[in-house]
């Protein structure tokens, strides 16, 4: 069988679609980049905000129009079936990704082979893989869907996720993205913290770097020091993806954020007096319903003192079956305006901090496909640089920054 996969949301669908693909290659069934010349496609979704959910059953609706056979996993199916009543197709929750086999087999798929997990590997995108440390989250944060997904905590344990590892690196890998829904979570369940994980993955040997994923403030508090020390490891990105939500405390409270403004603060100062130059990365959820335009100021505050480099702005969408769905929902327009000034002002602030980069020179390792014949690759801080060579990937060059955009910098090879 002929399939085609569309991954909707974060890294840690790209992570779920990509075990799918593991999965379903290990049966016999084989891929195809054209929609149209697929006999099943492979929706899988994301419902973080309503706009996401209206994209994701547009998508859906097109494609069973077309007289395709869908199979529906994701988000979206776990925490709102409902939805998918009227539409013509098969679900898969996060929790059962394995009946993914099972599926394309009854879909008219009658000679394939029966899946081995001895045979099976992970899937390597270019010189990316994506390895997932574990599932759920111990959050309860008062606007997300997410949870309602993907459940409680359970982590992998240490010997499969470095099994993982190792054969992503064999497979080609150089880039190593840690997944899940809060990366320093791990192990709260199981005894084995991140400091623990980081240290046997970097005991492999091979050319690679790892990227931590997203990190919540209250998760990570109680092993800062040791999460900061291991990232001094040549391994590991010098990146820091650090959710805040918003700038204030009585609006954090309200989010049920289980964290401070002051101690997500400290959080940044311990990898920064340790990494001067690292990537901060945060999150911003503007137009809460009990935000104010005191509190707004406060997240504006916040962002010009912290001053992250890269920065995800949403504005609040209410998700059924949430705390925060039964407040009092502020004007679209007013999120709009809001989300509009922290993006001019973040687009100020990063376009002043990546002009500081030119003529600096760095070593990148090379990760992507860029267009035109360019190529894109990442510093040890994670930064974007986009050189107009046609380059292997997996290869480190030594590059002088010679222009910067908004968003990334432009590179040439070091003569």
């Amino acid at each position: 069988m002929r399939i085609y996969i569309k991954t909707f949301g974060c890294t840690a669908n790209k992570a779920d679609s990509l075990r799918m693909r593991q999965l379903l290659a290990a049966s016999g069934h084989t891929f195809t980049d054209n929609v149209d010349s697929a006999d099943m496609v492979l929706v899988n979704t994301c419902t973080v905000t309503q706009t996401t959910q209206r994209n994701v059953l547009k998508y859906i609706y097109s494609v069973s129009a077309r007289g395709k056979q869908v199979t529906v996993a994701g988000c979206l199916p776990a925490a709102q079936p409902e939805i998918l009543r009227g539409i013509d197709c098969r679900i898969i929750t996060p929790s059962s990704l394995e009946d993914i086999t099972d599926i394309a087999r009854e879909e008219g798929s009658e000679n394939v082979a029966t899946w081995d997990s001895q045979i099976s590997a992970p899937v390597v995108e270019g010189v990316t893989g994506v390895v997932s440390i574990s599932q759920g989250c111990l959050g309860h944060c008062s606007y997300c869907i997410v949870r309602q997904a993907r459940g409680e905590l359970i982590s992998r344990s240490l010997p499969k996720i470095v099994s993982d590892a190792r054969s992503l690196i064999v497979e080609g890998a150089r880039e190593l993205q840690l997944t899940s829904q809060d990366t320093s979570a791990y192990g709260l369940d199981t005894g084995d913290r991140l400091p623990d994980l980081l240290k046997v993955l970097t005991a492999i040997d091979g050319d690679y770097m790892i990227r931590v994923g997203m990190m919540n403030p209250f998760t990570v508090l109680d092993i800062v020091d040791e999460v900061a020390d291991a990232f001094k490891d040549p391994h590991i990105f010098k990146f820091l993806h650090l959710p805040i939500q918003s700038g204030s405390d009585r609006v954090l409270e309200s989010m049920n954020r289980k964290h401070t403004v002051d101690e997500f603060k400290h959080i940044v100062q311990t990898f920064r007096q340790r990494f001067p130059h690292i990537i901060l990365s945060t999150d911003f959820i503007v137009g809460y319903p009990t935000e104010t335009d005191e509190d707004f100021n406060a997240t504006l505050k916040l962002l010009e003192d912290v001053k992250p480099q890269k920065v995800n702005i949403t504005r609040y969408s209410q998700r059924p079956n949430t705390p925060a769905s039964l407040l009092h929902d502020i004007p679209d327009w007013q999120k709009k305006e809001r989300s509009r000034a922290l993006t001019n002002s973040h687009h100020s602030l990063n376009r002043k901090m990546l002009q500081k980069k030119i003529k600096k020179q760095t070593r990148i390792l090379t990760t992507e496909v860029g267009k035109n014949n360019s190529t894109i690759g990442r510093d040890i801080y994670y930064n974007i640089v986009v050189l107009s060579e046609n380059l292997p990937l997996g290869e480190w060059h030594d590059v002088t920054i010679v222009d910067s955009t908004t968003t990334y910098l432009i590179g040439e090879l070091k003569k």
